[in-house]
């Protein structure tokens, strides 16, 4: 196209103007890189005619294959091909094949106002740049001048394909900045434009609005002729603090076009320029009306950030480089599901579409125009009939959140869960929401024991917490429930739209949650007893302690329960339940005692018992004798061994009594039998039930003559025992005993 006069300028300004209307680049051009002034760059060449900046952040190898001139577009192509160059001086593979055209010695100027007419390419790590490098005719190599025009893709405020960014390098610094424009400037082609006075200033422009200015006071001007770069570059992982970067989601293939330049100088003014191409004053004084396509060049949503629900309405603009007629009903595709549909603005430059949230939409996180739609008989156009390019209209609205469910509660829940509180116990409800959500003043929630529970915090999340304190006037309740949330005046609970929660989930019966305002009961001992109840235990025996109590107790640590025996019985379980367990062993030190009897409870550091409510319980009702069990923590056995006579000599028909004697009472079955060393045996005649067994043996004459008469041992034939009252088997063995002075003859006696 063919661009109007700037400001303060007329057709009779222009010196140089480039259409390319041909088929190939005109003799301005070189499709290599080339200066004057290397300005910290290494143009390298690989041999074959292509060049690279041999930095850490590019990524692209310029080649001529990539540069083509066709449609009155100059077409500068960056693929994902690798090539082989030079980088730093060694050889190197480049990710990225592309095109650059310089006008070196051809086309230079010092000064004037430059406007050039570009569509930058889109994607991580496009790099789009127009330039000014020291030209030919420059007087030194070192000053470092270097002025950008624009190079796109650099990272700032706003989206990267938003961002103009506008620079002066110069020998002391680099000045200029990063401005976001609002536009995405990868969706249509834009001017883009300097008003350079050598020594003096350099003020860019975008589409004839000013962008940015460097003054002689801020740093060193250039005046001295420059050449003009154009390249679509792409930036490598080097350049990822201030720009995008190539990576996976890089477009194969980014197209960088120019469809127009032009130069402007006043007459008078001391600018020059090498290569002008128009006779100032030659052309005519009214610039020629330019053919431009509509184009959507901004997208915009109100309100545009925030959580927008089901009801609430958004309005979508859609700014055009110009004015636009509309037939029918476009509408737009949303990523929520929904459409926008227009409502104004036929005849302007800015069309508007709305669109109502539905609790059909889906939940989005950024609301997104992903299409513009023309059903039968709708149209946008220009005055002269053109079609508008509405892919600029795809936008995502970030912090522009879509969620058609209005805050509500979603959940009530109370701690503690269960159990009966009483006067003084508190307890905590919270209620838990589908989104945060944020509180003023004071809410209250109405319970059905009269009372109320207070807010206490959680404003900003999606929880809440109130607390409520039973108090005596609480009616007693079998199943607290919350009956309602009340907002006094003032009070609010809100998302942070300002739209107001649904409270109705908030009713809610908690089910095992009583509330009883009497005192307390404290829980205490109501019955002890043993397992077994009666007998005499001994040694190794183990006996069962079992308390009850008036209420489910919990126990912690470990307590225990004094005996009278001199022992302790361990806890054993039961917590959580109305009866805790004991257990005791027998030892054989314990005391023998004729009733075994809890004398206390025990609660050493950390232990305790106590209800659900955390009250202590009352164990003075463990205290309890067990009348009938008996601890003789000794077994039977024989203590003594006697004979009847003791002395002597027996002959045969001669009876000796023979006893035993244990350390308790015991109970004899069959006919136990003592083994004597004369070869006979004492069979047992009485005493079961007492502590002393009787045997007699009667001397016959088979048995052995014996100087001192023995028992060697008991015997039990089948059937036959000797056990204490507890059916412990007594202990024998201090039966075996020899009698001195007690002789076996088994000779008949001689009468004297």
């Amino acid at each position: 196209m063919t661009l109007s006069a700037p400001a303060g300028y007329s057709s009779s300004d222009l010196v140089f103007q480039e259409d390319f209307s041909g088929t190939t680049l005109d003799s301005y051009w070189h499709t290599y890189l080339t200066s004057k002034a290397a300005n910290g760059w290494a143009w390298n060449d690989n041999g074959s005619g292509g060049s690279g900046m041999g930095n850490q952040y590019d990524a692209e190898y310029f080649m001529p294959s990539q540069v083509a001139v066709s449609n009155g577009l100059l077409n500068l192509t960056a693929i994902r091909q690798p090539v082989n160059g030079v980088s730093g001086g060694a050889p190197y593979t480049f990710p990225v094949t592309s095109g650059v055209v310089s006008s070196y010695g051809n086309f230079e100027f010092n000064g004037g106002y430059l406007q050039i007419s570009m569509k930058a390419p889109g994607g991580d790590g496009a790099w789009p740049g127009l330039w000014l490098l020291p030209g030919k005719g420059a007087s030194t190599s070192t000053d470092n001048f270097e002025i950008d025009i624009q190079e796109g893709g650099m990272t700032g405020s706003g989206p990267a394909n938003q961002n103009f960014s506008w620079h002066l390098h110069t020998a002391s610094g680099t000045f200029g900045g990063v401005v976001d424009t609002g536009i995405d400037l990868t969706a249509a082609f834009h001017t883009y434009a300097i008003d350079w006075q050598p020594g003096k200033s350099i003020t860019w422009y975008l589409d004839g609005k000013q962008i940015g200015q460097v003054t002689s006071a801020q740093a060193p001007i250039p005046n001295e002729p420059m050449e003009l770069l154009m390249n679509p570059g792409v930036a490598s992982s080097g350049a990822s603090a201030f720009h995008t970067t190539l990576d996976s989601s890089t477009p194969s293939s980014m197209q960088m076009q120019v469809d127009s330049i032009q130069l402007y100088q006043k007459a008078g003014s001391g600018e020059t320029v090498t290569g002008a191409n128009v006779t100032p004053g030659s052309a005519t004084t009214t610039p020629p009306t330019p053919t431009v396509t509509p184009a959507v060049t901004q997208a915009t949503a109100s309100p545009a950030t925030g959580i927008e629900h089901a009801g609430d309405t958004i309005t979508l603009t859609l700014g055009f480089n110009e004015a636009v007629t509309v037939t029918g009903t476009p509408t737009l595709s949303l990523n929520d599901g929904n459409t926008a549909t227009y409502a104004g603005g036929s005849g302007t430059g800015t069309l508007t579409f709305k669109t109502t949230v539905a609790a059909t939409d889906t939940n989005t996180s950024a609301l997104a125009i992903t299409g513009v739609n023309l059903p039968s008989g709708a149209s946008i156009k220009d005055a002269s009939g053109v079609a508008a390019n509405l892919s600029g209209a795809v936008k995502t609205f970030s912090g522009l959140q879509i969620d058609p469910i209005s805050p509500a509660v979603t959940q009530a829940s109370a701690s503690p869960g269960t159990g009966t509180e009483h006067v003084g116990d508190a307890i905590t409800l919270t209620l838990g929401f589908n989104e945060a959500v944020t509180v003023s003043g004071t809410p209250t929630l109405s319970l059905n024991d009269g009372n109320t529970a207070t807010y206490v915090g959680g404003s900003g999340t999606g929880t809440l917490t109130f607390k409520t304190t039973v108090a005596a006037t609480d009616t007693n309740t079998s199943a607290l429930a919350i009956t309602g949330v009340n907002l006094p005046s003032g009070a609010s609970i809100k998302d942070s739209s300002g739209v107001a929660a649904n409270l109705s989930g908030a009713v809610k019966t908690f089910t095992g949650l009583q509330i009883d305002p009497s005192p307390p009961v404290s829980p205490a001992v109501t019955q002890a007893t043993a397992s077994p109840s009666t007998g005499i235990e001994h040694a190794g025996d183990t006996i069962t302690l079992s308390l009850a109590f008036n209420e489910a107790v919990t126990v912690t640590g470990t307590p225990t329960l004094s005996l009278n025996d001199g022992n302790t019985a361990t806890y054993a379980g039961g917590s959580g339940t109305g009866t805790l367990t004991f257990k005791t062993t027998v030892a054989a030190t314990d005391t023998n005692t004729s009733a075994l009897a809890i004398t206390g409870v025990n609660l050493p550091s950390g232990a305790s018992i106590k209800d659900a409510s955390g009250v202590a319980a009352n164990l003075s009702g463990a205290v309890k004798t067990f009348s009938g069990l008996q601890i003789d923590p000794i077994s039977p056995a024989v203590t003594q061994a006697s004979a009847s006579p003791g002395t002597g000599t027996e002959h045969v028909g001669d009876t000796i009594t023979l006893s035993l004697g244990f350390n308790e009472a015991v109970t004899v079955t069959g006919t136990p039998t003592l083994s004597l060393n004369d070869g006979s045996t004492a069979a047992y005649v009485g005493g079961s039930g007492t502590g002393t067994l009787t045997f007699k043996t009667t001397v016959a004459s088979t048995d052995t003559s014996t100087s001192a008469l023995a028992i060697t041992g008991v015997n039990l034939p089948s059937g036959a025992s000797i056990k204490d009252a507890s059916g412990v088997a007594a202990n024998l063995a201090g039966a075996v005993k020899t009698f001195s002075g007690l002789q076996v003859d088994p000779t008949a006696s001689t009468t004297p």
